[in-house]
């Protein structure tokens, strides 16, 4: 039989495809992220059915497939046809190896939508989960590990299926490594310690800083501010805060945002800045309290902070 249809060739075309539905979702793509991460399954679903026997991804409704992967018929190459990727998941849950999994059925619904019309990006951003839970049980049945197949998104992906946290959380730890990957990539074909030495040159800001940034319509003003290091890519950080008390003499502010400029991780949202910093990240600024006089006005109190800072 043709070696393309091996199941190790199906297994290398299941990780290359599900190394770039991550990339695609974190560029983020999310349209090539279901066609990519539909493949993944297709081709893992493959090499589990070729390893317990290669007539198994027979086309059902060509008999000649059935003998040709029988053994007891040559077809040519090109005519070669095998099992689509909703088949080949229902033959795996005739046998047990997969259950029903509503979610991943969406996932090869969406992968088929993105093949002909614009997806619902939506949906198709929540697909990790069920990508990686997925993959999880097929390597498991082939006896492979998962750092084997997952290499750098191992961490990403484990915390992808942990159901003990929240959504949220995973999120936040996923878009955390993708920033990672992304600003590593970008020196992949430069002269080794460039990255090193983007990270360690001249900042344009000191390591210890603070500046006004705007007057909300209806509220007092907003402020960016050192954010420590990147948990992503290590590189400097802003923290943007924004005001949720006053008082005559005390202006009370939040962190309600994470950027970095350097990788373009981004955080924005109370929800998500919890669970950045639950996330394995250095110890970060939580809120500020501004201290001033009754009589000054919100941009009068935001030159005056400037200027004793």
């Amino acid at each position: 039989m043709d070696v393309s249809l091996s199941s190790e060739s199906f297994y290398q075309g299941a990780k290359n495809a599900a190394h770039r539905a991550m990339v695609d979702h974190g560029r983020p793509e999310y349209d090539e992220f279901a066609l990519h991460a539909g493949l993944a399954v297709e081709k893992l679903a493959k090499s589990v059915l070729v390893a317990k026997n290669p007539v198994f991804i027979a086309e059902p409704r060509n008999e000649d497939m059935l003998l040709h992967f029988g053994g007891h018929l040559t077809v040519d190459e090109e005519k070669v046809r095998t099992v689509g990727a909703k088949d080949a998941i229902a033959r795996l849950r005739r046998i047990g190896v997969l259950r029903a999994d509503a979610q991943l059925d969406l996932l090869i619904a969406l992968r088929t939508g993105a093949a002909h019309a614009a997806p619902n990006s939506t949906l198709a951003k929540g697909m990790v989960s069920p990508l990686a839970r997925t993959i999880e049980t097929l390597l498991t049945d082939l006896g492979k590990p998962m750092d084997d197949f997952w290499e750098r998104w191992t961490q990403a992906v484990t915390a992808a299926v942990n159901e003990q946290e929240d959504q949220v959380f995973r999120d936040i730890q996923l878009r955390i490594t993708q920033a990672r990957h992304a600003f590593e990539d970008q020196f992949k074909n430069l002269p080794p310690g460039s990255k090193e030495l983007v990270l360690t040159g001249p900042q344009p800001r000191p390591s210890s800083w603070i500046e006004f940034v705007e007057v909300k319509a209806g509220g007092g003003p907003v402020f960016d501010a050192s954010g420590g290091d990147c948990p992503s890519c290590g590189g400097p950080s802003i923290l943007t805060f924004e005001p949720i008390e006053t008082t005559a003499t005390n202006t009370h502010y939040r962190a309600n945002g994470f950027t970095c400029s350097m990788c373009s991780f981004r955080v924005v949202g109370q929800d998500d800045m919890a669970a950045l910093r639950k996330a394995n990240t250095p110890p970060m600024k939580g809120g500020m309290v501004f201290t001033h006089e009754p009589t000054l006005t919100s941009a009068e109190v935001a030159v005056l902070k400037i200027k004793s800072t």
